[in-house]
């Protein structure tokens, strides 16, 4: 084994314990960083790291980089630090200990460690279907759409809405690392924990579902809660794979509905190095994509948009999403395209001929009504309900998001009473 206590007591008695042979394991290295632990993982000279739980460089994506290399990680907190224990143990770690644990009980645990199964050994989870009517499962829906404008960010926003208004807690999370565009659409004109917030602390292990939901803020009254994204794009470093994953699933705990406004490449980008750290710019979109209950694909209705998806949605096939999880939204359908002749039976054509889907809803090309709300900073049903394409988006979001069910209200006090403390709906974190 090898140790990563920065000096700790436990990792002088541990040393000492197992160079006088009270303890059957031989401590190979004392790691001061993790370049150390890489470099002892890959000779494939140890299977299990004890590591310190105060330990700088100890997240999310460092412990997967160990797992990725084949070491087992126990986690070692102060005794008595329930905090600490809570953040390793949001971070994926199983086997914690506490310093006052005796070397033998140290041991203990770096062999149940190396006894958990490898999770690449686990069979693959099977294909989720897509909600059926009055079916209440969590749902997480990511909205992709290839380049060229074709409106992800203004489907993800109103479906988003429009799920809210269905019943239920929604959240909408601004994923694109390319340029997000979600504060800006809802007119959020000061500062509110964002995307990179919610990384950093999903990172360090210190974002649960209870301060996910008491602290991204509401659009509007009865509206979704919003994730804002990225304030500056080259901020994109900032969400690591590792950590992205997990924010995945704490959406799926802490809200009914999530909504994802993804980003539209899904090229597998080169793996690049920051300070022992592996980045991928893309990672963000296609893990989106590859996790979510349902993709919701949007098409441009013109020649060039109908071109740019059918490319992309070869893309998304390619990555392993399975047709029955995408629904296609043709969007900003013009009544002239197409030489006017039965438009929006064109692009069903053309769809079901080259990539044999059929798309599940026909957005109207509605400029007044989307400038409309876009100056108001609000959504469609607030800004132009009726309009066109609000109408649209409104059937495309009860057929995808059943009828969630409410917490009543004593529920909530409960709670605070009993210090897990929940905002009341409707009210602004």
């Amino acid at each position: 084994m090898v140790t990563a206590g920065v000096g700790a007591a436990w990792e002088a008695a541990l040393v000492q314990a197992c160079q006088a042979g009270q303890v059957a394991a031989r401590v190979l290295h004392r790691c001061y960083d993790l370049g150390d632990l890489l470099a002892v993982a890959a000779a494939g000279q140890a299977e299990v790291a004890v590591v310190a739980a105060g330990t700088r460089w100890l997240d999310r994506d460092a412990l997967a980089r160990l797992a990725a290399a084949g070491l087992a990680v126990v986690g070692v907190t102060a005794a008595g630090d329930e905090d600490g224990e809570r953040r390793l143990r949001q971070l994926g770690l199983l086997h914690v200990a506490s310093d006052a644990d005796p070397p033998e009980a140290l041991v203990d645990q770096a062999r149940a460690a190396l006894a958990e199964p490898d999770p690449e050994d686990a069979s693959p989870e099977p294909d989720v279907p897509l909600p059926a009517d009055g079916d209440t499962r969590r749902v997480l829906a990511a909205v992709w759409g290839p380049k060229g404008g074709p409106g992800r960010t203004t489907v993800a926003v109103n479906l988003a809405f429009e799920a809210a208004a269905v019943g239920g807690e929604v959240l909408l999370v601004d994923a694109d690392t390319y340029g997000g565009a979600v504060a800006q659409t809802l007119g959020f004109l000061d500062d509110a924990p964002g995307l990179a917030w919610a990384a950093r602390l999903a990172g360090r292990g210190e974002l649960d579902a209870l301060r996910l939901w008491q602290s991204v803020r509401r659009a509007a009254p009865g509206g979704p809660r919003v994730l804002p994204g990225l304030p500056r794009a080259e901020l994109w470093t900032e969400v690591r794979p590792g950590t992205w994953e997990a924010l995945l699933e704490l959406f799926r705990v802490a809200f009914p509905v999530t909504v994802v406004d993804a980003g539209f490449c899904l090229e597998e980008d080169e793996e690049l190095l920051y300070d022992q750290v592996r980045l991928r710019r893309n990672a963000v979109t296609r893990l989106a994509v590859q996790r979510a209950d349902l993709v919701v694909a949007v098409a441009r209705a013109d020649p060039v948009g109908l071109h740019a998806f059918i490319r992309g949605y070869q893309e998304l096939r390619d990555l392993g999403v399975p047709a029955s999880r995408v629904r296609v939204v043709v969007n900003q359908l013009r009544p002239g395209m197409f030489g006017g002749k039965n438009p929006a039976e064109q692009v069903r054509s053309a769809l079901g001929r080259y990539v044999g889907i059929e798309p599940a809803a026909v957005v109207p090309y509605d400029r007044n009504g989307v400038d409309a709300g876009l100056l108001a900073g609000q959504a469609l049903r607030e800004a132009r309900p009726g309009c066109p394409s609000q109408i649209a988006l409104a059937r495309l979001a009860a057929a995808l998001f059943p009828a969630q069910p409410v917490e009543p209200r004593r529920t909530r006090r409960r709670s605070r009473a009993t210090g897990h403390a929940t905002a009341a709906t409707g009210a602004r974190p």
